[in-house]
């Protein structure tokens, strides 16, 4: 284990202020595109119920509400039209021309991107195209960037892809090498939570570590020959 005396570790205590604002911030992350999918699934449901509610005539004459079947009818249409649409995407064919849809007109929308990746990540429908998870210093600096392995060019090379928060869709793209890495034992989609919650769940993911542990050898070594720099300028005689 390393150890680095010119670094001490600082510990930030969380305040009460500090604590309520993250668990409301994450808390809206979670729910904002959780419901404008229930919403825009009921605006959906709505139509398709007043669609077939004049069969309710039909089934019970004259009762002043639709009947029992109308509604169970309209939930078994929209259960089939998202069936539908999910068979679509899955051949080649579909896939091709909803990605073309998507990129054309759902890209554009308010919070698609955010709701896209909320929702595929957080029910597992979609693996991450990463393998690993790591932190980054790529300018060798001491501040350390959470990242995700992308491809191994060689032994002593990696491409780091490094999000952005919120949205975890756009983010830089490093090429750096193995001595400006360190490897994390968490999962992509842990990892992912905390892009999306900026910064929130970090604690937990980074728990049991020294700051020993989080530094990377090139930033150890650059911030120690930065010190024996300036302790020489100090020690120039004027």
């Amino acid at each position: 284990m390393k150890s680095d005396p010119h670094t001490p570790l600082i510990a930030e205590e969380k305040t009460g202020r500090g604590v309520i604002l993250d668990s409301l911030i994450q808390g809206f992350l979670i729910l904002l595109p959780l419901t404008i999918i229930l919403i825009l699934l009921s605006i959906v449901f709505n139509f398709i119920f007043g669609v077939v509610a004049p069969l309710s005539a039909a089934l019970d004459p004259g009762a002043a509400e639709p009947h029992w079947i109308i509604n169970v009818l309209s939930l078994v249409i929209l259960s089939a039209f998202v069936f539908f649409i999910g068979l679509l995407v899955r051949n080649k064919v579909g896939k091709v021309y909803f990605k073309s849809f998507e990129r054309k007109y759902l890209t554009k929308l308010p919070l698609y991107n955010l709701i896209h990746q909320t929702v595929y990540q957080f029910v597992g429908l979609k693996k991450l195209p990463f393998s690993e998870v790591v932190l980054l210093d790529p300018f060798r600096s001491g501040t350390m960037m959470t990242g995700f392995i992308t491809d191994q060019i060689d032994e002593k090379l990696y491409t780091v892809f490094v999000p952005t928060a919120p949205n975890p869709t756009n983010g830089n793209i490093y090429h750096v090498p193995r001595e400006l890495i360190t490897f994390l034992s968490v999962t992509t989609q842990d990892a992912m939570r905390t892009v999306m919650g900026m910064g929130t769940g970090t604690s937990k993911m980074l728990a049991g570590m020294e700051l020993s542990e989080i530094l990377t050898d090139g930033s150890e070594k650059e911030i120690i020959k930065s010190e024996i720099e300036e302790d020489k300028l100090d020690n120039i005689p004027s």
